[in-house]
């Protein structure tokens, strides 16, 4: 039988922060994420998840090992080719939205396409914010949104590039239940509706329920 071919794949990758006593905030590390999978990866502060995740997302560098992203190796590549591969190839999902104040919701969404120079197709982008909620705040800025509507314009902001893969770092943490759960259910749906691969990190064994796949990770060591 074939294998299907990982679109995320870590080998052997880790991080120590050197000092007088160096930190090993993630111990080596192998892990693959298939099409289409929505994984969880359950952890304490400090455990070490958000490192995991940044090197996932190749804003750090591991100090060992290598990452295959959409069958291409990232590590060893010249920063600016990075940047780019990021910029078209990765959509991140932040606790705390990053959305740029001067810019509607529409605006904001848009924005890694004008970044690379493509063309914008407003009908896909009206379909997407159609189905995550959002129609009513196209012309708005994010001052005038709730927490809950300004992350799932950073979830369309994410998704709308069709990236690899979909890297959402305590994307409810500032949220309430109901806007937690709000966003938990559009995460799943992205995963079904669009065959999205998201790796969430999060301390909220609540919102590990939706995924299909539960990573532990504790003192820098992820375990299934």
């Amino acid at each position: 039988m074939t294998e299907i071919r990982a679109v995320l794949e870590a080998k052997e990758i880790s991080r120590t922060y050197p000092g007088e006593n160096p930190v090993h905030a993630l111990k080596p590390t192998s892990l693959r994420f298939q099409p289409g999978e929505f994984t969880a990866v359950i952890g304490r502060s400090g455990s070490g998840k958000s490192t995991l995740l940044r090197i996932l997302g190749t804003l750090d560098k591991s100090d060992t090992g290598e990452l295959i992203i959409d069958g291409r190796r990232v590590s060893g590549l010249p920063e600016g080719e990075i940047a780019r591969f990021r910029r078209r190839r990765i959509g991140f999902v932040h606790q705390d939205y990053n959305l740029f104040p001067e810019y509607t919701a529409w605006e904001n969404v848009i924005l890694p396409i004008r970044l690379d120079g493509a063309a914008e197709d407003r009908e896909k982008t009206a379909k997407l914010f159609e189905a995550l909620g959002i129609a009513h705040c196209r012309d708005r800025f994010p001052h005038e949104l709730s927490g809950g509507e300004q992350q799932r314009v950073s979830l369309a902001r994410a998704l709308i590039t069709e990236p690899a893969v979909v890297l959402a770092d305590e994307p409810t943490g500032n949220l309430d239940a109901e806007n937690s759960g709000r966003v938990a259910e559009l995460l799943r749906f992205a995963c079904d509706e669009y065959r999205q691969t998201i790796v969430m990190v999060t301390h909220d064994a609540a919102m590990a329920d939706y995924a299909d796949r539960i990573l532990r990770i504790r003192d820098g060591v992820v375990s299934e």
